[in-house]
């Protein structure tokens, strides 16, 4: 597997875990839902979605004969 491919998986993974773990500790405590799971959840998104973009993106000289 390549690394940004293993790069991207696991941090799409990770923002995943988190989100869901959010949701179901904070969803019944946060008076807001807006504020208190919209957006902490759709920050994680977005930088997920940056990290995705930025590995994809990059440019890395392959080594041939090694």
């Amino acid at each position: 597997m390549d690394f940004k491919t293993a790069a991207v998986v696991s941090c799409w993974l990770s923002v995943a875990i988190i989100a869901s773990v959010y949701m179901i500790v904070f969803a019944r405590s946060v008076g807001d839902v807006l504020f208190g799971v919209f957006l902490p959840v759709g920050l994680l998104v977005l930088v997920a979605l940056f990290v995705t973009i930025y590995v994809t993106s990059s440019s890395t000289k392959e080594r041939i004969g090694t």
